[in-house]
C-alpha cells in the first residue's frame, strides 16, 4: 500500500502541473488519496496487536468483530480456500447479534449475516500461522470441524506467493 500511495502521489503531482483546471483538480484529489492511503498503510505497519485471537472463551477477529464469538455459539468450523485465499469459515448461531460485528462488516456482509446459521469468514491469508497446530487446536473444540491442509491445496501463483511471503 505504501508503494501504491507513492505511485498515486507521483501521478497526482504530474497532473497538478497541468495548465488545465480540471486536470489540476484531479491531481489534488490524487494527492489527497495518496496521503490517506499512506496513513492507512503506516497505521497497519505500526499496529502490532494480534488480529485474530483464539482463547478458551472463543474467537475474536479485531478487524471485523467488536465482541468475542463464544465457542458454544459456533456450530461449525472449516478451514478453506476461496479464490486462493485462506479462510476460517465459522457457522455462528442466530443468537449471536449482528451488533457484535463492526459497522463496515455488517454493511458488506448483509447476505451472510441474514442466513441461518450466519456464515463468518475470517481471512487468514496475511497472518503467520502454523496450520498443523491450528488444525489440532480446532479439532479439540466442541463445534464440528472440517480439517484441511491449506498449504497443500493452494495452486499456481497463490502457492508460489505463499511460499515466498509466509
Amino acid at each position: 500500500m505504501s508503494l501504491m500511495s507513492i505511485l498515486i502521489f507521483l501521478i497526482g503531482a504530474y497532473c497538478f502541473k497541468s495548465d488545465i483546471f480540471s486536470i489540476k483538480i484531479i491531481g489534488i484529489l490524487e494527492i489527497l488519496l495518496s496521503v490517506s492511503l499512506l496513513l492507512v498503510a503506516l497505521k497497519s505497519l505500526i499496529n502490532k496487536n494480534p488480529q485474530v485471537i483464539m482463547a478458551e472463551s472463543g474467537i475474536i477477529d479485531n478487524r471485523i468483530l467488536n465482541n468475542i464469538i463464544p465457542w458454544n455459539q459456533i456450530q461449525k468450523l472449516e478451514l478453506t480456500i476461496i479464490n486462493n485465499q485462506k479462510f476460517l469459515k465459522l457457522s455462528v448461531s442466530d443468537n449471536f447479534d449482528n451488533k457484535n460485528f463492526k459497522w463496515l462488516f455488517i454493511k458488506t456482509s448483509k447476505e451472510k449475516l441474514n442466513q441461518s446459521p450466519k456464515n463468518v469468514l475470517i481471512n487468514l491469508d496475511q497472518l503467520r500461522i502454523n496450520y498443523d497446530n491450528l488444525n489440532k487446536y480446532l479439532s479439540n473444540k466442541d463445534a464440528d470441524f472440517i480439517q484441511e491442509d491449506l498449504n497443500r491445496n493452494l495452486t499456481g501463483v497463490g502457492n508460489y506467493l505463499n511460499k515466498v511471503l509466509y
